[in-house]
């Protein structure tokens, strides 16, 4: 099942690397995914329960992500339960991984373990951390 995705607008801006003096474009993703379903507006919804042992998994990539190049970066990771009563986060974790069709490129996915009830909404802020060259063009 797609997990639906709502993004915060990127923000990127350099930096300089403290131990070295090199100019590091950092780049800020966040926004929210939901699991097991975004709940319906209004009304009474049924909630299921995921067991810890048996977590629900998402894993989806950023539909903001910048396209990057093999090479060395800084990958911070942070998730929150935004939404939704009785649900905890097993796991949390975002990574730049191979684009699936193929191409050259990095893209950032987030993959998000949860349990207790669903739907539950996943709030998420990642910082990249990255040379400016591998950031294709």
């Amino acid at each position: 099942m797609t997990s639906p995705l709502f993004t915060e607008p990127r923000i990127d801006h350099m930096v300089t690397d403290a131990a070295t003096g090199q100019a590091i474009r950092s780049t800020e993703y966040g926004g929210v995914v939901w699991i097991g379903g975004q709940p319906p507006t209004g009304g009474l919804y049924l909630r299921r329960t995921v067991l810890a042992s048996k977590p629900r998994v998402a894993s989806v990539f950023l539909p903001d992500s910048l396209p990057y190049l093999d090479g060395e970066a800084t990958v911070v990771t942070h998730t929150w339960v935004s939404s939704g009563p009785d649900a905890f986060i097993v796991a949390g974790q975002a990574e730049l991984v191979p684009d699936p069709r193929g191409a050259q490129l990095r893209w950032v996915q987030l993959t998000v373990r949860v349990a207790g009830s669903v739907p539950v909404g996943i709030g998420y802020r990642i910082v990249v951390e990255a040379h400016p060259d591998m950031i294709s063009r």
